[in-house]
């Protein structure tokens, strides 16, 4: 008998087992002692502050099971909750049943209604979770750049190392200003910056410094872990996170990785949108880029999505017909209104639109992704309308997001 349900506390252990069988990964630990021995149940305020866990049974055995983690993030300047998916395993012997689609059906439902207006995840195959509803919706680009490149800069005369006791209020200053007006970053927390900041150059070689302006204000911070390669590749900057407020806070962390020439060959930076880092050191030749396929966005309430964009100019409308055969409630014309800096968004019973499209293709319009001009080379768009005005409605956006799950 099947059963789709969430996991109880006393079962994630064998989520855990399943996790370590399917990816070679999880916590380094006794497992077989903890099967044997399952820990007690915890407090329910603690369990609440676990993320859920929805699993296919068969007469009592897991056979397929996702986590959902609760994020929220900024798109369009509203800070909107996430669902990001993440451990999706099923068993070998159970695969191919079907059983994802099934658990995908209550998870969603769950996301809509404690308000996870969007669903994000890292997918192990494109085309496998566009049949449910998700499209890509976030591709960045890695530089790789000698370290001589940075030579120019000066070494900032306030730049502090990060010890375990400072406090992490600095460092979400500068990311709050960094973030402000880029779609996808997540709002961080306490605890989020206490993970973040979690890192030990003593042990595992990684790296956090704090730079400071001449008036003693956070301008920029970076996080980097040490890549060895030896004395033939040379060792790398490998930079995690680089956030800034000024453009001296940034000249300042460059000036940072020029005096490490002695022991770093190479820096490589997932560089965000809106940087020129050609047109900003010496030799445009010797920066590399990589261009890297990201994770898939899909929008769980399409309403909602559709209420956050941004007003254009002045006013008027525009209707939209959306297709979601996964969740067909979000299936229909909707026709968004625009006044005054306002923006309205509902289903409406017109009976032709100005753009059509699956909602694949929608959740790329609404972060930013890409506009209609772009769009309209996508299979299920069609445009009937003027597609200058759609473009007010759906710009393009820089979008940064450094969280995976």
């Amino acid at each position: 008998m099947m059963e789709i349900r969430k996991i109880t506390q006393n079962e994630r252990i064998y989520y855990s087992k399943i996790n370590l069988e399917v990816f070679f990964d999880g916590d380094r630990w006794d497992l077989r002692q903890a099967l044997a021995n399952p820990p007690e149940k915890k407090e329910e305020t603690e369990q609440r502050k676990e993320n859920p866990v929805w699993a296919a049974f068969e007469n009592g055995k897991m056979l397929s099971a996702m986590m959902i983690h609760d994020y929220t993030w900024c798109v369009n300047n509203h800070a909107v909750r996430m669902g990001g998916i993440g451990g999706v395993v099923t068993v070998p012997e159970a695969r191919g049943q079907g059983l994802v689609r099934r658990i995908f059906r209550p998870a969603f439902d769950e996301m809509y209604e404690v308000g996870q207006v969007y669903s994000f995840l890292y997918p192990f195959h494109y085309d496998y979770y566009r049949k449910f509803g998700y499209e890509i919706g976030y591709t960045y680009r890695t530089a790789t750049v000698p370290v001589e490149q940075f030579t120019r800069f000066s070494y900032p005369k306030n730049i502090q190392p990060h010890e375990p006791n400072h406090p992490h209020e600095p460092y979400a200053a500068i990311y709050n200003t960094f973030a402000d007006g880029r779609n996808l970053c997540t709002v961080r927390n306490e605890e989020a910056w206490k993970r973040m900041l979690k890192r030990d150059p003593y042990k595992k070689m990684q790296f956090t410094f704090l730079n400071y302006d001449a008036n003693g204000t956070p301008n920029a911070y970076v996080l980097y872990n040490t890549e060895i390669k030896g004395h033939e590749g040379g060792n790398v900057i490998n930079i995690r996170e680089l956030c800034w407020t000024t453009p001296e806070g940034l000249f300042n962390i460059f000036g940072l990785f020029g005096k490490l020439g002695s022991e770093y060959t190479t820096v490589r930076w997932e560089v965000p949108i809106g940087v020129n880092l050609q047109a900003l050191l010496p030799d445009p030749y010797s920066v590399h880029w990589r261009n890297h396929s990201g994770g898939m966005n899909r929008i769980v309430d399409v309403p909602a999505a559709l209420s956050m964009q941004s007003a254009p100019a002045g006013s008027g409308y525009t209707t939209l017909a959306i297709t979601d055969n996964f969740r067909p409630d979000n299936s229909g014309i909707y026709r968004l209104e625009w006044e005054d800096n306002n923006l309205t968004a509902k289903k409406s019973s017109d009976t032709t639109a100005e753009m059509e499209m699956n909602v694949t293709t929608l959740a790329q319009l609404v972060t930013g992704y890409i506009n209609p001009k772009e769009a309209r080379y996508r299979t299920d768009v069609a445009i009937n309308g003027d597609i200058e005005k759609l473009n007010l409605v759906f710009p393009k956006k820089e979008l940064y997001l450094y969280e995976r799950f």
